[in-house]
């Protein structure tokens, strides 16, 4: 896998490098950054192969930053992604690998991908199967994205992944995923449906990772890698957010592109949404609080407002929020804030927000 981290000041920028990058199968993202500042911290402890860099940001700009990463780990290789073409001869004067215009093509992507393959004999053949569960299901492979026959058979799939390797039983699963059919006719659309995905996996050079013993069924996970599993793992463990770990738990936080399976209609994975946003939500929080007792606010308001595009009426984030921003003495966009969130809030739930962010903002 390519080692890539993602900084830009404009956070759907920073999101849309993030899916392509996701999408292309072959991409490990460490981290994403608005601010160059912070990433720079990151580059300091983590490993990377690659750094997309916006060139137009506040505080230090793209050149800047590349020098300044380069100092870190002298073998990084840099892409410049900006929407001003005048910046190119610069680019390459500083020996960049690649200048991407945006909006980024995913085909012109791939090509930059391929290129940092061979400079550093990355074997992306080898990669394992790379599963997408936070945003819309994926599965990806060094080939491009799996399609399957049929909904059912992608639903099986992300199925087995949402067990984590455990063992499911046969009737458990025909309860889950077809509950309108009974006896002999259930078990004909697992049979069929369970042949459909090791088909689509088999066409796509995968080694089928899905074992079956005593009328059970589970994948095994060592075989895959998987973003839903790996946030688990993480946030699983209670740690002390503190100046060694702060790095792990921003890997964590660019783990969550987006709700758990929300582009699919599954009406058993609403459990686990829940509680992936919970933890999710929660650790936003803590990373905030961090943030904020190491004197870095912006950072901690960035990962505030990110909490918020997940879940806009949630009381802790936008009284933190609120707080940060006054703290920042930008009263103007506290005051935005609030009275967008006292109207949604009222709209929605009929109700007023809490007294003491009121007081706040007395």
């Amino acid at each position: 896998m390519i080692r890539a981290i993602i900084v830009d000041d404009e956070r759907p920028s920073v999101d849309k490098m993030a899916k392509l990058l996701g999408d292309s199968g072959v991409v490990d993202i460490k981290g994403n950054f608005l601010n160059p500042l912070d990433a720079l911290e990151f580059v300091k402890k983590v490993k990377i192969d690659i750094a997309f860099l916006d060139i137009e940001m506040p505080e230090m700009d793209g050149f800047q930053l590349s020098n300044r990463i380069l100092v870190l780990q002298e073998w990084t290789a840099v892409v410049f992604v900006t929407a001003y073409n005048e910046y190119a001869v610069e680019a390459f004067r500083v020996n960049a690998l690649d200048y991407l215009m945006k909006p980024v093509d995913q085909k012109r992507l791939v090509e930059t991908l391929n290129r940092i393959r061979q400079e550093k004999n990355i074997n992306l053949s080898q990669s394992r199967m790379q599963v997408r569960c936070f945003g819309k299901f994926k599965v990806i492979t060094g080939s491009g994205e799996v399609k399957f026959r049929t909904s059912k058979a992608e639903e099986l799939l992300a199925y087995l992944i949402d067990g984590r390797g455990a063992e499911i039983s046969r009737d458990e699963i025909i309860d889950r995923l077809w509950p309108e059919y009974d006896g002999d006719r259930a078990v004909a659309h697992f049979n069929t449906t369970l042949y459909n995905v090791r088909k689509a996996l088999q066409q796509n050079g995968i080694q089928v990772p899905i074992e079956h013993s005593r009328g059970c069924y589970h994948l095994d996970t060592a075989s895959i890698d998987c973003d839903y599993h790996r946030f688990l793992s993480l946030t699983n463990v209670p740690r002390v957010i503190n100046d060694i770990t702060i790095t792990d738990y921003d890997e964590i936080a660019a783990l969550y592109t987006g709700d758990y399976l929300e582009g699919n209609q599954f009406q058993w994975s609403e459990r686990s949404r829940m509680m992936l946003k919970e933890k999710y939500i929660q650790l936003l929080l803590d990373m905030s609080e961090y943030y904020k007792f190491a004197g870095k606010q912006n950072r901690a308001a960035e990962l505030l407002k990110t909490g918020l595009v997940h879940e806009p009426l949630h009381t802790d984030l936008n009284y933190r929020l609120v707080e940060t921003l006054m703290v920042l003495k930008k009263r103007i966009a506290a005051v935005k804030y609030y009275d967008a969130y006292r109207r949604e809030l009222k709209k929605e739930l009929g109700l007023e927000p809490d007294v003491k962010l009121k007081k706040l903002m007395a």
